[in-house]
């Protein structure tokens, strides 16, 4: 079968075997590129099949979302419903560690699996993830009525976290570069620009200007939500200390018993198709995976999701 892998050129399909072992086989139908398979790039090649962002059919052709991380169900994490810091999520986070979903077919543990409402797109399925992100960093922090909110960063996280809190009925002011990321930003339900200083900031970007300009839009004794993955060391302005302002990580999405941000995803999605329709600019069929990462890196190109369609 075929699956995408990094080489020293960039990214290659190439021929594989099909997926054996203990676990449940997913047909891909679709898969998103993230930012940080950008970045993983420059690590030079790997006998991994990328991708984390995809969905798929079950041998019964039902269609699924598939969460990425793993989890081992019994640290003190996982039984307190923060499963997303197990030190097992990434130990088994597919198209990093584990064969991912830039492929024909991926072998996924069943817990990891997450069925589809009926209608709904292979390419929601897709985008389960990371509006799961986007999910459970609303939930990293407690917004009231009236709370004023601003998101630093327009790509694919920044536009989820715009989408979800357009869902709660939150607008959010949003720092954008670009004119399709602006557009995109409106027709999500939110608005161009962050003037003055807001409760609550989400850094959807991971940058030393970006987390500068969370400071510095923040609200004496607000919250920032760090969405962002810092590929560098940053410094932090002592405003943070001086303001008390409060610097709340988040990474992946938690699956406790009673609040699954994963689930949620889904009914966001479903509930609010027009995401998909605003969110992914780009579809390439898989043969052309090499292709599809040239337009996502190219801010030219007008790009906001890019899908690969197996």
């Amino acid at each position: 079968m075929r699956a995408v892998r990094r080489a020293s050129d960039g990214v290659r399909v190439v021929d594989v075997d099909l997926p054996r072992g203990d676990g449940v086989v997913v047909s891909v139908e679709v898969a998103g590129i993230c930012g940080s398979d950008v970045h993983m790039l420059a690590m030079g090649p790997s006998p991994i099949t990328m991708g984390h962002e995809f969905g798929g059919r079950l041998a019964d052709g039902t269609l699924v979302a598939v969460r990425p991380t793993g989890m081992c169900g019994i640290c003190r994490m996982c039984t307190s419903g923060r499963s997303n810091i197990c030190p097992d999520a990434m130990a088994r986070f597919f198209g990093g560690v584990l064969d991912g979903g830039f492929a024909d077919q991926v072998l996924v543990d069943p817990n990891c699996i997450f069925p589809m409402p009926v209608g709904a797109t292979p390419g929601a399925a897709a985008l389960a993830e990371p509006i799961a992100v986007a999910v459970h960093g609303v939930r990293r922090v407690d917004l009231a009525r009236g709370h004023k909110v601003a998101v630093i960063g327009a790509g694919s996280v920044g536009l989820a976290v715009v989408a979800v809190l357009a869902h709660l009925g939150v607008e959010a002011h949003v720092e954008a570069r670009y004119d399709h990321q602006r557009r995109a930003v409106e027709a999500l339900g939110g608005s161009v620009g962050v003037r003055g200083r807001y409760d609550v900031v989400f850094d959807a970007v991971g940058s030393q200007s970006a987390i500068d300009n969370a400071v510095r839009a923040c609200e004496t004794g607000g919250s920032i939500v760090e969405l962002g993955v810092f590929w560098d060391d940053v410094a932090l302005r002592r405003d943070l200390t001086l303001r008390e302002i409060s610097l709340l990580p988040a990474v992946f999405y938690a699956h406790g018993h009673d609040d699954n941000d994963f689930a949620t995803a889904i009914r966001v999605l479903h509930e609010t198709p027009r995401i998909e329709e605003i969110l992914v600019t780009h579809r390439f069929p898989l043969d052309e995976a090499r292709r599809a990462f040239e337009v996502a890196t190219d801010r030219a190109s007008g790009a906001l999701k890019v899908h690969l369609v197996v």
